[in-house]
């Protein structure tokens, strides 16, 4: 079968074509730094980087959300540490008080100091944050603790706002202010009561109460300081997961320069030597043999 002249020129511009593509490929890899410039580079690797950005927000937003959590918490953190000092400085005035050599006037003194601090915890129990009330359960726009004489009423939730840190995963951002609260509030009333009546033996008793107060705080600084923990330790998930999918992006997109630079050099002077090679084609002076 006779090969035309235009059959030879016809493949002569497609070799050339196939070869211009690939320098341009191999020059947008070294310009850019990026194997994957198009879609048309790769559609699967195209889409796997789609799906990899995709995980990355949600990573980013896992974050934020452990911010906000771990601002919450030490927050929280604070304002109960400050409570167990201002529940033990009332206890301290309360065991004055216990003496029977302490007279009515020095009782009535002591109590308005005691009650200046309770009003301080009941503050600090209506504590705000970026506009959330920290103890009020999930009802976080409504002060969840109000006070009658010496009656503290707490009137927020059970419930605990949750935050998601990573897939599958939540931590709670707070503590309930009832657990947190109510037994000192409640030790702190019986001992005003004790203190108002001038009854000694209700004053001891009161003071007994604040066993109890000061382990509920306990416990409630303790789920706090768990809570912390598993936020620091979902960041440093975050962290692995993180640099693992930016290794595996890496490796999709990013070119090998030393490589990338070997085969542009190759490619040009592949295309160099079609493109002098072709001028054997393009001297050929026979119309008809062009035309087939």
């Amino acid at each position: 079968m006779r090969v035309t002249q235009s059959e030879i020129y016809r493949n002569f511009l497609s070799d050339i074509g196939n070869a211009n593509e690939t320098c341009s490929s191999i020059g947008r890899q070294v310009s850019s730094g990026k194997k994957l410039t198009h879609l048309s580079d790769s559609p699967a690797a195209s889409a796997e980087i789609v799906s990899l950005s995709d995980r990355a927000l949600e990573i980013g937003q896992y974050r934020s959300n452990i911010d906000a959590g771990t601002f919450f918490l030490q927050t929280s953190e604070s304002v109960l540490n400050e409570v167990n000092n201002l529940a033990a400085s009332i206890y301290s005035s309360g065991s004055q008080a216990a003496s029977n050599s302490v007279n009515a006037d020095a009782r009535t003194i002591l109590a308005g100091e005691i009650r200046g601090l309770r009003d301080q915890i009941f503050a600090l129990a209506n504590t705000q944050a970026r506009g959330r009330y920290l103890f009020a359960g999930s009802d976080v726009l409504t002060a969840p603790f109000s006070i009658n004489n010496d009656a503290v009423a707490y009137g927020g939730n059970g419930e605990v706002n949750n935050i998601a840190v990573d897939e599958g995963m939540e931590v709670a951002a707070g503590v309930s202010g009832s657990a947190a609260f109510d037994s000192v509030f409640s030790a702190i009333s019986s001992l005003l009561t004790a203190l108002d009546a001038g009854d000694t033996s209700g004053i001891q008793n009161a003071l007994g109460g604040f066993s109890s107060a000061l382990m509920d705080l306990g416990i409630a600084r303790g789920q706090i300081g768990s809570n912390l923990n598993l936020l620091e330790n979902a960041a440093s998930n975050l962290d692995i997961k993180e640099i693992n999918l930016q290794s595996r992006r890496s490796k999709l997109e990013d070119a090998d320069l030393a490589k990338a630079v070997v085969q542009l050099s190759q490619s040009q002077a592949t295309l160099q030597a079609a493109l002098s090679s072709g001028g054997i084609i393009l001297s050929q002076d026979n119309l008809f043999d062009i035309l087939g």
